[in-house]
């Protein structure tokens, strides 16, 4: 999901890449998740998967979570009510600090 990215950025897999522009997001992925198929997967910034979480289009939430002490900072949830979470899993990750937490969101706003 990107409102900046083209075609030339997304080389070497520029065939197999779609660019959603963010007012199209919630419409994309709800035809996506209608598909047969396999897990649908975003990495990015927290601005596209907040607002995704809180329209009800997110299953799972997989945080990895770092050993870091700020004094401020954005919020990792921001964009609406929060839906309630069921933690599945949680691991560290060899060779760092890193602890990945696996949620299942259990209501859907949407």
């Amino acid at each position: 999901m990107s409102d900046f990215l083209t075609e030339d950025d997304t080389a070497p897999w520029t065939d197999t890449t779609t660019i959603v522009r963010r007012a199209d997001a919630h419409q994309a992925v709800e035809k996506l998740k209608e598909l047969p198929g396999e897990n649908i997967l975003m990495f990015g910034s927290r601005t596209p998967w907040n607002d995704l979480l809180v329209a009800g289009l997110v299953d799972e939430l997989h945080l990895m979570v770092g050993a870091a002490v700020l004094g401020g900072g954005a919020p990792v949830f921001s964009c609406g009510p929060v839906p309630r979470m069921r933690l599945l899993d949680s691991r560290p990750r060899r060779g760092s600090d890193n602890v990945l937490l696996c949620y299942e969101v259990i209501n859907h706003h949407a």
